[in-house]
């Protein structure tokens, strides 16, 4: 651009940059904004409230260890199945209901949320032997090989040359 009375060249402003710097600063926010949580959204095509818990997977020579972190769910509201392709999906919903009267109070808070989470097993467990247990908040799967499984692996023998 150029001033009309003085006919210099007039630096122009650049709004695009400006616009783009805080729609990545938007874009970042809402990115981060379920870490605070420690729970990752599930990347499922899900319900967009659908969280996905943290498990550990452990595997050694007689069977496969799964833990999950479900903390705030009652053992009755968690559904845990193991498909014959080895898929093991876990679900669990949360429901809170706190309530308190007095004389001229009322108060009422409510907590409701789902989470679920899908892996894949392979495919030589026993899935008529996979047991499960829930304490403080941990579900712990196991899940034992077949003999199949046990017998796929074999120890390698390192020489020094």
């Amino acid at each position: 651009m150029v001033c009309n009375k003085c006919n210099k060249s007039l630096a122009r402003k650049n709004y695009n940059n400006n616009y783009n710097m805080l729609q990545n600063e938007v874009n970042r926010v809402f990115d981060n904004f379920f870490d605070v949580f420690d729970f990752p959204l599930s990347t499922a095509v899900q319900s967009p409230m659908v969280i996905e818990p943290k498990i550990e997977v452990i595997e050694n020579e007689n069977d496969i260890q799964v833990s999950a972190e479900l903390p705030g769910i009652d053992e009755k509201d968690i559904d845990v199945e193991i498909s014959k392709d080895g898929y093991l999906t876990i679900k669990g919903e949360k429901k809170s209901n706190q309530e308190e009267k007095s004389k001229g109070h009322y108060f009422s808070e409510r907590s409701y949320g789902m989470v679920e989470r899908t892996i894949q097993l392979p495919s030589e467990i026993d899935t008529n032997k996979v047991s499960a247990s829930f304490k403080k908040g941990v579900l712990k799967i196991t899940a034992p090989k077949t003999e199949a499984l046990k017998d796929n692996t074999k120890k390698i023998e390192i020489k020094a040359e």
